[in-house]
């Protein structure tokens, strides 16, 4: 500064600060860019988790869907009761009316498994505060609809068909051990028949409910690989 060089002084030093912010600029973008390349993994990785639930969750869906279709079909098979009560939907889902199985006739008493979905990846998720790793919203709010809507709307059928189940074996135990297809057959008219159509619909709601949960589970594993081959 003695000297007459306070111009050049002040130049270098603006330059030195000049660069030391260059270097926390980059320093902290190279942090953000590691930050959000450690999201997007974990990310990834609760995607794949409930893609592979859902999968599980199908094999599930299907199995309960055939042990309905058992009900369904020895009941629509006696004396036209399919055309006389129109289930809804039946041309969309003719697979659930197929051949009766005589021999498990008993069948129609009994209310089938609950559907309990595999939802460990979906919880740990929103309990760790985690939504936001999903960065494609319309598929997070896709994979909502399943565990949210349709899975409770799922609990909700299969609590009314414990309750008609529980009302059915108190009202026809000697029937339920000891009669067979035949028996159901000429009682057509009677009460106990009008009761296992009715209780025999409620597994049709609920089977449709399941198909349902189904093809929505499905587009939502063809969103996630999506998804994840596009990252």
């Amino acid at each position: 500064m003695k000297t007459g060089n306070t111009s050049k002084y002040l130049k270098y030093a603006i330059g030195e600060i000049l660069l030391v912010v260059i270097g926390i600029l980059i320093a902290l973008q190279i942090n953000n860019w590691n930050e959000n390349r450690k999201a997007a993994i974990i990310g990834k990785q609760f995607l794949y988790g409930i893609k592979e639930d859902l999968k599980k969750d199908l094999v599930r869906i299907d199995s309960i869907v055939d042990m309905n279709t058992v009900s369904i079909s020895l009941i629509t098979s006696i004396d036209s009761v399919y055309h006389r009560k129109k289930y809804f939907y039946a041309e969309d889902n003719k697979n659930l009316f197929v051949q009766p199985d005589t021999v498990n006739f008993q069948h129609v008493f009994y209310r089938d498994m609950s559907f309990r979905s595999i939802k460990g990846t979906y919880k740990s998720l929103i309990a760790d505060g985690k939504s936001g790793l999903i960065r494609n919203k319309t598929l997070f709010q896709a994979i909502q609809q399943i565990y949210d809507e349709n899975q409770e709307r799922l609990s909700s059928t299969y609590e009314a068909i414990k309750g008609i189940e529980q009302k059915i074996s108190w009202a026809y135990g000697y029937e339920k051990f000891n009669w067979t297809y035949s028996d159901l057959k000429n009682a057509k008219e009677e009460k106990i028949f009008s009761d296992l159509v009715n209780f025999t619909e409620q597994k049709y709601w609920h089977a449709l409910n399941l198909l349902r949960t189904k093809k929505n589970s499905e587009k939502v594993i063809q969103m996630i690989e999506k998804e994840l081959s596009d990252d």
